[in-house]
């Protein structure tokens, strides 16, 4: 049996470490160098049963040693690094970890301090009840995946030199969500099977530097211009993947009579639903590549003319697309009104697939720590650390085992993250279940 409160306030004491990690030099490394020891001192039960090892000086990995070292391992993670809170009007101190209305209030109380926390605490139940897991479980965190630093990368680098190869990895990604979309009348576990690659994407039109007063339509603004309205008019083909397939295909227990037909003939349908998911924004991303247009440059001075007009997408890149592909699209597009560059590009990852046993694994537990929730695969918009893991295991799943509302995921990166007090003990329930039945 787990002490709630003690649970509880060790939580609030990891999230008090502000491991806020930036692009630029002003990473306060002092709290990072503070933050293994806090672990230390709040489960030295745990940390006395497993052997740990420094990445990069700041990323975690832990080894809890099974009985069997012909198994394959598994490995978990999660992050201890933080985005900043500054400059948003959080309606609590974001490092001070206060409960209100039974919710604990903290950047990194989501995002994903929780799994950390929930993770260390089912180590340290089981521990206390002399177990001993049947294969090796690694418990790996890394201290800059909101930069997306190059921890986890030297991570799979160790974990290669060590001859380790996982059965499977969990990282964040998927939860428990309550309210879904297109009506499903059930709470499900989403499981991210995959994650959308990313690139910054720049269209560039170039005209002849001038003054304000001669303005035609051969200067680079307007050539920019026409060419975003191009690219508005011409968006990324939408294609049902199998793994959005198999997501309609669960889903399908749980819509009107009519939906269920459509969701179990998507050979028929298919048409017919991506125009449905076009329609709306939760649902849009999942059926395409998605470009979003976020910066705009020209002109320094408001009656200057520039030689060179640019606009910035942040492009997240669906599996059945490519960094190739992406540019070849957008650039058909803009003709020859622009050049169409990139940088900071990754491709899609692979799929992993939703018939394995681990998947079922996954499934399963979340059945008996939650019943009633069913669970259904997905491909994540977002990007996540477990993507580095792909050249070393072929079944890498993004799922946090805990409930998250529409009100939390907003909440992620912005203000007032929070984690209700009941959502957090359960997801240690989920983390205690899932260590003991890998068998």
């Amino acid at each position: 049996m787990i002490p709630k409160e003690q649970a509880i306030s060790r939580f609030q004491k990891i999230l008090r470490v502000q491991t806020v990690s930036r692009k630029d030099d002003s990473t306060d490394w002092a709290q990072f160098d503070a933050f293994l020891p806090k672990l230390q001192e709040q489960f030295p039960k745990v940390f006395a049963g497993v052997e740990t090892t420094s990445i990069n000086k700041y990323g975690i990995v832990m080894k809890w040693k099974g009985k069997n070292p012909d198994l394959q391992p598994v490995i978990l993670m999660a992050h201890h690094d933080v985005v900043p809170a500054e400059g948003q009007n959080w309606t609590y101190p974001p490092f001070a970890a206060e409960i209100h209305d039974n919710k604990i209030y903290a950047r990194g109380t989501v995002d994903t301090k929780c799994i950390l926390a929930a993770v260390l605490e089912a180590m340290d139940a089981l521990m206390a009840e002399g177990f001993v897991p049947e294969r090796d479980i690694y418990f790996t965190s890394s201290n800059c995946e909101e930069t997306s630093g190059d921890t986890t990368p030297k991570m799979v680098e160790w974990f290669r030199e060590q001859g380790i190869k996982p059965w499977f990895v969990l990282d964040e990604g998927g939860a428990i969500l309550e309210k879904m979309p297109m009506g499903i009348r059930n709470p499900f576990a989403m499981i991210g099977v995959s994650e959308k690659g990313l690139a910054n994407v720049y269209v560039t039109a170039s005209g002849k530097a001038g003054h304000a007063s001669q303005p035609s339509k051969q200067d680079a603004p307007v050539k920019l211009v026409e060419a975003l309205q191009r690219i508005a008019k011409n968006p990324f083909p939408a294609t049902l993947s199998p793994a959005l397939q198999e997501m309609l295909r669960c889903f399908s227990n749980y819509v009107s009579s009519g939906m269920k037909l459509v969701f179990n003939q998507l050979w028929l349908f298919g048409p017919v639903v991506k125009k449905v998911m076009e329609g709306n924004p939760d649902t849009a991303p999942m059926i395409r590549t998605t470009a979003a247009l976020t910066q705009l440059s020209g002109s320094e001075a408001i009656n200057v003319l520039p030689e060179k007009a640019s606009a910035g997408f942040s492009v997240r890149i669906a599996p059945q697309d490519s960094v190739a592909s992406v540019v070849e699209h957008l650039q058909k597009a803009v003709g020859d009104l622009a050049v169409v560059s990139y940088d900071d590009a990754q491709e899609p990852s692979p799929i992993s697939d939703h018939r394995t046993k681990s998947y079922a694994f996954i499934k399963d537990t979340v059945a008996k720590v939650y019943p009633g929730v069913d669970a259904a695969p997905y491909v994540m918009n977002a990007a996540t650390d477990s993507r580095h893991f792909a050249p070393i295991c072929d079944e890498v799943y993004r799922f946090a085992g805990l409930v998250f509302s529409e009100e939390q995921r907003a909440s992620i990166h912005s203000a007032d993250e929070y984690m209700p007090v009941d959502a957090y003990l359960k997801g240690i329930d989920f983390y205690v279940e899932f260590l003991q039945n890998l068998q």
